[in-house]
């Protein structure tokens, strides 16, 4: 066996560079056995092991600060105090990445499926939906687009500060008891779906399972020829509505184009039928 290995053969084994071991040496992390009258460094077999453990901790994530700490204190109780620890780290990442995994799959689903809902444009369709959780922000002001993008903001950063990058779904809710006012939009606002994991927030509303006259459509919460359309349709089949109106929003101003300038939305009133 060699006495000593030289820097290249030491990174080379633990498939690192020379540089890296460079930095351990200059943080104090792992140092050489000895340092030559030239400045070569030189490592001895019986290294192996606490390289071998540095490069394990440091492929599972844990900082180096962390882990000089713990090879300088080294033992068994040490060990797996910091090997606990950071399952719980990982533990909170997987969870992390499951909740972006499941946002990017339901993006996914809106826009794969897009041409299928343009094919329903504008037509009263019925459809069951359960028990959804949302967060809810009234407007501060008449509704406007700037309006709505200012909203959603908020309403977008409520959510990161508990983790949740994106809304899950959102658009605008319409009070039931508006309708028959001149100006419908008193007490309305964005919401955005949470999941049932995060419903005890504040402004947590919930909107209620069940049957819902649906309809497709391009335009703008605030453009309201379409609702009024889906309202006479909803009068005019016997049903009546039970709840307040869902402007959901499928493809916003990321999308629009030289032929379509608004969002495209599906309009969700809950309804029982009256006979």
């Amino acid at each position: 066996m060699k006495k000593y290995l030289s820097i290249s053969e030491m990174a080379s084994i633990h498939n690192i560079s020379r540089q890296t071991l460079i930095y351990y040496d200059k943080i104090g992390l792992f140092k050489p056995n000895d340092v030559d009258d030239k400045g070569y460094r030189y490592y001895s077999p019986y290294q192996i092991p606490f390289l071998r453990e540095i490069c394990f901790l440091k492929f599972i994530g844990i900082k180096l600060d962390d882990i000089k700490k713990h090879i300088e204190h080294r033992n068994l109780t040490s060990a797996i105090s910091l090997l606990e620890y950071h399952k719980e780290f990982v533990d909170e990442e997987i969870k992390s990445l499951l909740s972006i995994r499941e946002l990017i799959k339901q993006r996914l689903n809106v826009y794969t499926n897009v041409d299928q809902f343009k094919d329903e444009l504008c037509k009263p369709i019925i459809e069951e939906f359960g028990e959804r959780k949302a967060l809810f922000i009234p407007f501060e002001n008449e509704i406007s687009k700037k309006e709505l993008h200012f909203t959603s903001m908020k309403a977008c950063n409520i959510l990161n500060k508990i983790g949740i990058l994106s809304p899950r779904k959102f658009g605008t809710i319409i009070m039931k008891n508006q309708l028959n006012k001149k100006y419908i939009f008193q007490g309305a606002g964005v919401f955005s779906i949470i999941s049932s994991d995060n419903d005890n927030m504040e402004n947590i509303i919930t909107l209620p399972p069940g049957k819902y006259v649906c309809m497709y459509k391009y335009g703008m919460p605030y453009d309201t020829k379409f609702l009024y359309q889906l309202i006479e349709w909803i009068n005019d089949n016997s049903y009546k509505i039970t709840g307040n109106i869902i402007d959901m929003c499928l493809l916003d101003t990321t999308f629009y184009d030289e032929n379509t300038n608004v969002d495209f939305c599906q309009l969700q009133i809950p309804v029982e039928k009256i006979w």
